[in-house]
């Protein structure tokens, strides 16, 4: 009996191609419908790099470059060009040697299966001011987020101007690590 059980769930899985993905899912199907009620909303990836923190001093970088290039008739013009572009490559590899590790880490971290997942309700959403700091926070079975809407950050930081995807009595799933959440499902 239960080697008939076992050859019908082999035949379903067949199905799905010779695609071990598909093979997974086929074997797990009911542990799979219960993630299939949730969207995900955010999730650490090249998306959520800070690429605007990153790329602030690109425009004086090329400003500079162009002052050193086209300012041929004036010397004055070319050594402001010349600083110019120096100092905006300095604060360009000094925001990338801050930058990018702690990205990798936490990316490694997320992806490596490493992070905590808690699940619930939102609750105590304290949203952002209009005015003032930035800072939203909330807890979710017990456990406290807190993040600055403005920072430079690969975590989930949702901007209160784009009125972000948290509020009180949402039904979330947070995968988390020191505080960063690095992925942020939502129940339909």
């Amino acid at each position: 009996m239960e080697g008939e059980q076992q050859s019908e769930r082999c035949k379903a899985s067949t199905h799905l191609s010779g695609n071990p993905t598909n093979q997974a899912l086929g074997r797990n199907r009911d542990r799979f419908a219960l993630i299939m009620q949730y969207n995900t909303i955010f999730e650490i990836g090249l998306k959520s790099f800070p690429w605007g923190g990153l790329l602030h001093p690109l425009p004086f970088f090329l400003v500079g470059i162009l002052l050193f290039k086209f300012g041929k008739r004036r010397a004055v013009y070319q050594v402001t060009g010349f600083i110019v572009a120096v100092l905006a490559g300095m604060f360009l590899c000094i925001l990338a040697v801050k930058l990018v590790p702690n990205y990798v880490e936490v990316r490694h971290t997320f992806k490596s299966g490493d992070s905590s997942i808690v699940e619930g309700l939102v609750k105590d959403f304290r949203p952002a001011p209009i005015l003032g700091a930035a800072n939203e926070s909330f807890s979710v079975g017990g456990v406290d987020f807190s993040y600055n809407a403005l920072d430079q950050t690969a975590c989930f930081h949702d901007a209160p101007f784009r009125k972000g995807p948290i509020r009180s009595g949402l039904a979330v799933r947070i995968y988390y690590k020191d505080g960063c959440i690095q992925r942020l499902d939502v129940r339909q």
